[in-house]
Order: structure tokens, then sequence, then C-alpha cells
């Protein structure tokens, strides 16, 4: 999965003072560091907030998660090397 997937523009971002429709959905991050149960996380608009990533463990950075009320809810699958070599011969 390309970054360009998770992030898009207009999306909701980490910013508490944005959009109350949207306070329900799911933002996509990327993690910028791990401590312990909680990664430095940053959005698409640039905006950082330390988010709990105990329920998809193991997270590095640079892994792109889905954030809901400060939780990480899904973590990307880290594609293997073949894949990112050859994105073809993954979809064969």
């Amino acid at each position: 999965m390309r970054d360009d997937d998770l992030m898009f523009p207009g999306s909701c971002d980490l910013d508490h003072h944005g959009c109350g429709v949207c306070s329900d959905a799911g933002i996509p991050a990327r993690v910028l560091e791990v401590q312990g149960d909680d990664a430095l996380c940053e959005d698409a608009s640039g905006n950082r907030a330390r988010i709990a990533v105990e329920l998809v463990t193991p997270v590095q950075p640079g892994d792109m998660l889905l954030v809901h009320g400060g939780v990480a809810i899904w973590r990307a699958e880290r594609l293997s090397v073949k894949a990112e070599a050859d994105p073809i011969e993954v979809r064969r």
C-alpha cells in the first residue's frame, strides 16, 4: 500500500480543533518515534500527537496507522522487499 492511498487532501487530521462532523473518523498517521505503548505520530497536515499503539504492536518508525480517539486501531502491513522492488509482480 502506498502512502498516497492513506493520505489524501481534505481528510481529517490529528488537530483536535478540526471538524466536528469527522470526529468519529479514523485518521491516517505516520509513526515518527515509539516510546513503550505510545508513539509520536504525524498526520498529512503535519499535526503531531502521542498515540496509544498497544492494539497494533509491533510498531516502528515509518509505519502508517489508522487513529481514532488517540488510539491506533489499525496498522498498514509492511511490504516485503520484493513487493517494493516489483509491485506488479505482487499483483499477479
